[in-house]
């Protein structure tokens, strides 16, 4: 509020200052101007009718004085001294000079020319006065005026910004923006109008994501502590039966359900430990060039062991090798994850796809199982999530599968998505994702 208040009083005080300018020094300027110009006019005048006077010996016709008043567009009069009411000293000067002008006269400036007979004096005129009136140049001079002033008080307040305006942008260039790029404009004004709003923007979605991570990791603490109760309280039970009992049978089945518990805690443990480094983004990747094919083979002949009776189809174009250039062991790790989720839910097939395009990759992963609802179709992705809500697990069935494999595809700058597939009837898992993942900048401090 200050400074616009200062800003309005500068521009007051200019505004001020060439209007005084214009009154006192540009008016009597021009009022001068004229004068002199108007002076010299009317000299010019008398000089030639002087000229024309002296070839006559300084006596004069009535049709000489009518041929000079319409070559001067002027009128000329005979008069007497008296009749002028002309000072003796002015009188006087006229004799010696023979002409000469008045621009003091009450009716206009005029001029005269002494004759012959020193009693005989040609007035002519009186001329125009000169206007005092504001006139079109003076407006424009005003405005031009009024422009030069602004202008000025302008460019020093621009300045003043512009140098207040580098603390600014060097402030937002300190910040770690991370992936944003700035434009780098000269100009700071123009620096901060177009910059600062991408920043604002930039900001605003840093704080929703921080928002967004707040409320995921309200749940996922909540999800863990769930999925601690299960085995936990099968522990805490067994423990409490152990004491109890003495048989060596019962205690050797006990201490089986004690392994158990305790191998599913440390597996709940290290996938939710997984999880999080990948939502971090802490840890870098390992990038390298491996065959995407292979990869899903060994995946697929794992699998299998785990579901023999299911049958399992690898598709791939082109059906030799697809070299990827990514983390091998986190893209296996998805591979695992999708096959064997779809394996579980699958009724007797499962089907592996690999497009190979330009620069992209395309897997898609189905089954012939009972699909996924719309509804929940973004909600598998999410931990601890499972369609039949039921307690039992098989290999891999903490819940955390498919929210690994989306963070890991994420930090692959790819996407995963789930629809009907219309082939099998079942459900399919699609990946997009690059052939070739561009070198990570290692942050030694963070790792």
């Amino acid at each position: 509020m200050k400074r616009s208040l200062a800003l309005l009083v500068i521009l007051v005080g200019i505004n001020l200052c060439s209007f005084i300018a214009m009154y006192y020094v540009y008016f009597p300027w021009m009022n001068k101007v004229d004068s002199q110009e108007l002076e010299e006019s009317i000299l010019g005048d008398a000089r030639f009718l002087n000229f024309r006077l002296s070839l006559l010996d300084y006596s004069y016709s009535p049709q000489t004085i009518a041929k000079a008043e319409h070559e001067l567009n002027i009128k000329i009069k005979a008069l007497t001294q008296q009749q002028l009411g002309m000072e003796p000293s002015y009188f006087e000067r006229l004799k010696d000079n023979r002409y000469g002008i008045d621009m003091e006269r009450p009716e206009g400036p005029s001029a005269y020319l002494l004759l012959n007979d020193n009693q005989t004096i040609l007035t002519i005129g009186p001329y125009p006065k000169v206007d005092s009136d504001i006139q079109l140049r003076d407006w424009l001079f005003y405005i031009i005026l009024l422009i030069l002033f602004n202008a000025v008080a302008v460019l020093v307040v621009y300045r003043h910004i512009n140098e207040a305006l580098r603390g600014a942008i060097k402030a937002i260039g300190e910040l770690d923006l991370g992936e944003l790029k700035l434009k780098k404009i000269k100009s700071p004004l123009t620096n901060i109008t177009q910059n600062t709003p991408k920043v604002v923007k930039h900001i605003q979605g840093l704080h929703k994501q921080h928002q967004q991570s707040l409320y995921n990791q309200r749940d996922l603490m909540h999800a863990v502590a769930h999925e601690f109760r299960g085995p936990m309280a099968r522990l805490s039970f067994a423990l409490d039966l152990f004491s109890q009992t003495k048989s060596k049978d019962r205690q050797q089945e006990l201490t089986k359900d004690m392994d158990d518990a305790l191998s599913e805690l440390d597996d709940l443990v290290k996938e939710v430990l997984g999880y999080s480094r990948l939502k971090d983004g802490r840890f870098p990747l390992e990038l390298e060039e491996f065959d995407l094919r292979k990869i899903t083979e060994h995946v697929i002949d794992k699998v299998k062991t785990l579901y023999p009776e299911k049958n399992f189809i690898l598709k791939s174009d082109p059906p030799d090798a697809i070299t990827l250039y990514a983390d091998c062991n986190l893209i296996d790790r998805v591979m695992i994850n999708l096959i064997r989720n779809a394996a579980r839910f699958s009724n007797s097939m499962v089907k592996v796809v690999l497009i190979c395009f330009k620069d992209s990759i395309e897997i898609r992963v189905e089954d012939d199982g009972p699909g996924i609802p719309p509804g929940k179709r973004n909600r598998i992705f999410e931990p601890f999530t499972r369609l039949d809500f039921s307690r039992n697990r098989d290999s891999g069935g903490a819940g955390l599968g498919l929210a690994i494999a989306k963070g890991i595809i994420t930090r692959h700058k790819g996407t995963i998505w789930a629809e009907d597939s219309r082939e099998l009837g079942g459900a399919v898992l699609t990946i997009h994702m690059p052939l070739k993942q561009k070198d990570e900048q290692i942050d030694k401090t963070r790792s």
